[in-house]
């Protein structure tokens, strides 16, 4: 079965003209600082920003790496005149699947600019600046934001979709910390986006950023940091006959999480031992004492490992993250939860632990994270348009292997238990974090049906041509009595 986004995608790539030399297309009206760089060169995997996981990525015709925001109106431009399709590039940690995309990448790896200050508590930034480059900066600084475990993903990537991190509860979204963004729209305009200027796209960029253009600046609030920047970091590892009693101590926070409290839970099949375990990260914004008091309940749960110190914040993320290798095989799927079920969790850690021992490539987990929600439900659902305020925890089934010849069975394992967990989730329909999407969600379960009807709008507005429209694509109209499969298959699309 074809998803719509795929759809979408595929009526797209029909609109391609035939393969441009893009030296000869683009070069005569590029900065000499600018790049093209062609797949077949042999600096292709070192001056590109390769896909951290190859799972139905892209097909490049080539990457053109801009060095000027005039550069970045061009190419969008010329693109669109020789109907070339493109994506943008920053931390290279899309998901979702582009397999139908065949054209060009707008690779921002020249927009990775930094600039903190401290008198006014402003941080502005590049278009490919990443989490690495501020954990440093901020900490000396004494101040903070939200970001997320691993330091090589794009932090405005992140931010246009929501961008979560275990201060969310305390310091909310990354998104809601935005103040501005300078763009590039599709008809080549550069533009600035803010509560004061094109307020409704500056709505838009706060939850479906990508579909509305090239964001090549943005400028953030930043707060103070948070207990003079001490953090209490605990790993508490658990034998897989524990799944039954962790996962109802899991869900005993379901209405009782303290706002500086975070919670990463992960299952795990170690082959070394040829044994599946359950691992809890927790990282606690405060004193260890008060820390270690919220952990108790899953002390008291008798841990293989237990390990709890104070660090500084600015360490508490490892620079060698397994998910800064590029170019894995890593298969993900996605839901929100408003509640928990351990029933369904029980379910499925038996199903999990059946199907490890069956495909011994497969290095599959489940990851789960409960971070507060205090400060994200503290803004009004109606501010931007991020639509899934009220979910209380996210969770990924991760899916790295080797071997595509098992892309089919471990697609169908992992959808079936998407759907059970989507039962039981407490939303009424499947819901999804856009930048965790697979592809195959569709634009309710990215967006919302009460986000969608102004998303269309603006879309209409901004990319009336559908240019942006390669990343889980806002439609162009919607209205809630035509079905979702007929808004996908009647976008007005380029050709």
């Amino acid at each position: 079965m074809v998803s719509g986004a795929s759809l979408v995608q595929a009526i797209l790539s029909f609109s391609v003209a035939k393969p441009a030399n893009l030296s000869e297309l683009f070069g005569p009206s590029l900065s000499p600082e600018a790049q093209i760089i062609l797949p077949t060169d042999t600096d292709w995997s070192t001056q590109v920003q390769l896909r951290w996981t190859n799972y139905r990525a892209p097909k490049y015709l080539g990457a053109i790496k801009p060095a000027t925001e005039t550069d970045v109106q061009r190419i969008v431009k010329i693109a669109d005149a020789n109907k070339i399709p493109f994506l943008t590039t920053g931390g290279g940690h899309g998901i979702s699947d582009y397999s139908p995309f065949k054209g060009i990448a707008i690779d921002l790896g020249n927009f990775k600019s930094v600039e903190l200050d401290v008198s006014t508590n402003h941080l502005t930034i590049g278009g490919a600046t990443e989490y690495s480059q501020l954990h440093d900066l901020l900490y000396d600084a004494g101040k903070e934001l939200t970001l997320a475990s691993c330091p090589c993903v794009g932090v405005l990537g992140a931010t246009m979709g929501a961008g979560f991190g275990p201060l969310k509860g305390h310091r909310g979204l990354l998104l809601d910390a935005l103040e501005s963004v300078r763009m590039v729209t599709a008809d080549g305009r550069l533009v600035t986006a803010s509560a004061r200027q094109n307020p409704g796209l500056f709505w838009a960029v706060r939850g479906a950023g990508a579909n509305f253009g090239v964001v090549t600046s943005a400028t953030f609030k930043v707060y103070d940091i948070t207990n003079k920047g001490q953090v209490m970091v605990a790993d508490l590892v658990y034998p897989a006959t524990a799944n039954h009693t962790f996962w109802r101590t899991l869900q005993s926070f379901e209405h009782a999480m303290p706002s500086r409290l975070a919670l990463t839970a992960v299952a795990v099949y170690n082959r070394t031992i040829d044994l599946p375990l359950i691992v809890l990260h927790a990282v606690y914004f405060g004193p260890q004492e008060d820390g270690e008091a919220y952990l108790e309940p899953f002390k008291d749960l008798g841990p293989l490992v237990s390990n709890i110190a104070m660090i500084p914040q600015n360490t508490m993320f490892p620079s060698d993250h397994g998910t800064c290798v590029p170019n894995q095989r890593i298969n993900l799927y996605t839901l929100a939860l408003k509640q928990f079920d351990p029933p369904t969790f029980d379910s499925f850690y038996a199903r999990l632990t059946d199907f490890w021992r069956e495909y011994p490539d497969y290095q599959g987990r489940l990851l789960i994270q409960r971070f507060s929600n205090d400060a994200v439900a503290a803004v009004p659902d109606a501010e931007t348009a991020y639509p899934w305020r009220d979910a209380i925890a996210h969770m990924n089934i991760e899916s790295f292997y080797t071997d595509p010849g098992n892309d089919d069975a471990i697609d169908d394992f992992v959808t079936s238990a998407r759907a059970r967990f989507a039962e039981t989730s407490g939303f009424d329909t499947l819901a999804t974090y856009v930048n965790f999407a697979h592809g195959d969600e569709g634009p309710t379960a990215w967006y919302s049906a009460r986000k969608l009807q102004k998303l269309s709008a603006l879309k209409r507005q901004w990319d009336p041509k559908g240019l942006f429209s390669w990343h889980n694509p806002v439609p162009m109209r919607w209205d809630l009595d035509i079905s979702e499969k007929e808004h996908l298959g009647n976008q007005k699309l380029p050709g």
